[in-house]
């Protein structure tokens, strides 16, 4: 087959797996109306499809008298992404892993405490779960940290910090890997219906033990800043160090997030704030509406959201941005 030839064939190949995955099931003929492509050339790439299992026939159409036509569907399970995030859980590290396929289904998971963590602590579950499911196309990490180039340089486990841990692991499996951080993943989660998809959304997590971190999407977009340092907030001046402040304190709890809230609020002015956190009273969540609300003195309305259970959201935004890479990979 000439250059030009294979080239053609592969962006047909494009066109139709776009096609399949948007309209869940179709006949020849409909593929070939939504496509632009002729019937003859969908049944070359359908015969491909279906050699290959990327696509299967799924059915008869309901005749109207005639002979009644095939039914094709892109298969979901013909690729997974594998999702290994963590987060603090009663002061331990708490990490989950997912197996999702192409339509963001989850198919299997667990849960694990990791004492330490280090460049290789995650190879024994890993090789558990690529081994169940040989058909896994990426492997996505979230973990609290920033990734520039493929080199982690910013992480509260600092044994990641480096080029090593994403070489390790796309050496070890021959996969694409992607990274994102805890609170932009959390927060691209929460985005999850066409409102907030077009809404500016800030998130910040405080995980006691750690200093807080925030995340910020723009109509959709997770927005890192320079070399990835958006939203990191350790070096925030703050009326009490995040190091010595005692989370069962309401009073410096509060003079802290009031400094989150007027920061956040007068610099990205989101339609939503959202606080993850295990220690929000109704007292305090009402105490930081009203500053929220006497703050901004009218200007606009921040809604402000208080979750603590983040695992949610969490899976939520790392299986879509699993999904997008893994397509994009595909494609």
């Amino acid at each position: 087959m000439r250059a030009d030839a294979k080239l053609m064939k592969e962006l047909n190949k494009r066109q139709l797996r776009r096609v399949l995955r948007q309209c869940g099931e179709a006949t020849k003929p409909e593929l070939a109306d939504r496509t632009g492509l002729s019937v003859v050339t969908i049944n070359s790439l359908l015969e491909d499809f279906l050699k290959t299992g990327e696509a299967v026939q799924s059915g008869m159409a309901p005749s109207g008298g005639g002979r009644p036509s095939a039914l094709y569907q892109y298969r979901p399970d013909y690729r997974y992404a594998v999702l290994l995030y963590g987060h603090q859980s009663e002061g331990r590290n708490l990490m989950h892993l997912a197996v999702v396929n192409l339509t963001g289904e989850c198919v299997w998971r667990k849960e694990e405490y990791f004492d330490e963590i280090r460049v290789e602590s995650f190879e024994s579950v890993l090789d558990d779960v690529i081994g169940r499911f040989p058909e896994t196309g990426l492997l996505a990490f979230g973990l609290p940290g920033e990734v520039v180039n493929d080199v982690v340089t910013i992480h509260d486990y600092e044994a990641l910090i480096g080029p090593d841990f994403m070489a390790h692991y796309k050496e070890r499996y021959h996969l694409p890997v992607i990274f994102e951080n805890d609170i932009n993943a959390m927060t691209y989660g929460a985005c999850r219906d066409d409102e907030m998809e077009r809404a500016t959304v800030a998130g910040i997590y405080l995980p006691r033990i750690y200093p807080p971190g925030a995340g910020l999407v723009i109509q959709g977009k997770i927005y890192y800043g320079t070399s990835h340092c958006a939203g990191e907030l350790a070096g925030l001046p703050v009326p009490v160090s995040w190091d010595s402040l005692d989370y069962g304190s309401a009073e410096e709890v509060l003079e802290n997030l009031k400094l989150l809230t007027a920061v956040y609020g007068f610099t990205t002015a989101p339609e939503t704030l959202i606080y993850y956190g295990d220690f929000f009273t109704e007292e305090l969540q009402e105490q930081l509406r009203t500053y929220s609300e006497r703050l901004l003195e009218g200007k606009f309305h921040m809604n402000l959201v208080f979750e603590e259970n983040l695992e949610h959201d969490y899976e939520e935004g790392m299986k879509r941005l699993a999904l997008e890479a893994l397509w994009e990979e595909m494609e």
